[in-house]
């Protein structure tokens, strides 16, 4: 097991390689360069304070809008487990909309708002309320009833058995969805910068690929793909360490 890295890795390095020696011999197009080129490119491109600007501006978009998903989906969801008139009211509401990719409201979102951060930001905190608003529901409605029995048995109040009971419950739950909003964040970010031309790494991927400078589009790319790696394995870092008491934490480890 401590080597189960090896076959992955190496399975990566082969399609490298054969890329690389396919793209040189000219078997491939030219719109797709060898991957010499491409990390050529890259590191070159890790000095430069332009592309750090546009990883800024895209890590601006993507927190702002994560936060305000985290917190309208977390909220709704948990009105939604709680109170059935809630549930009532919005079930309808929420599977109407969460069907509609937002990508649909860019147009509308531009003519209102222009090619701003605003629109990114936007967009992007919609696409994360949808995994926050579920796993927060599913999280408060697989509580134990025995723990909620219980803890009304021994007359806790109601902020209580939120506190003691519920928000332990559904911190994994909760832990799994602010995972998932994180990555459609940063997808939905970096899509809305590329197609509504708002200053970010969308926006430089977008003029590369259109000035036909395909090193740099492809090494934008990759350095949006290691992006996207590095937070998910930040949050499941966190998250290990915050939940190692949780007993489904506790079976992994063992």
């Amino acid at each position: 097991m401590r080597f189960g890295f090896l076959l992955p890795a190496g399975a990566t390095a082969l399609v490298l390689a054969a890329w690389e020696v396919l793209s040189l011999s000219s078997v491939l197009p030219a719109e797709i360069p060898p991957i010499s080129d491409i990390a050529s490119w890259l590191l070159e491109g890790l000095g430069s304070a332009a592309l750090w600007t546009a990883v800024g501006q895209t890590l601006g978009h993507w927190a702002v809008a994560l936060l305000t998903g985290v917190v309208v989906g977390s909220a709704v969801g948990g009105a939604m487990a709680t109170i059935p008139v809630v549930n009532e009211l919005l079930l309808g509401v929420v599977e109407f909309f969460r069907a509609i990719p937002v990508v649909v409201y860019l147009p509308i979102m531009l003519l209102l708002l222009g090619a701003t951060p605003e629109v990114v930001i936007s967009l992007a905190a919609v696409a994360s309320v949808w995994p926050m608003l579920l796993q927060t529901m599913y999280g408060v409605k697989n509580v134990e009833p025995v723990m909620r029995d219980t803890a009304r048995v021994y007359g806790l109040t109601t902020s209580q058995r939120l506190a003691w009971v519920i928000a332990p419950s559904i911190l994994p739950y909760f832990s799994t969805g602010v995972r998932i909003a994180s990555t459609i964040t940063l997808l939905v970010a970096i899509a809305m910068e590329l197609i509504g031309a708002v200053p970010g790494l969308g926006n430089v991927l977008g003029t590369y690929a259109t000035n036909g400078v395909y090193d740099a589009m492809y090494g934008v790319i990759v350095l949006t793909g290691l992006l996207g790696v590095a937070l998910n394995a930040g949050f499941e870092r966190v998250e290990r360490r915050t939940l190692r008491w949780h007993a489904s934490y506790r079976t992994r480890q063992v």
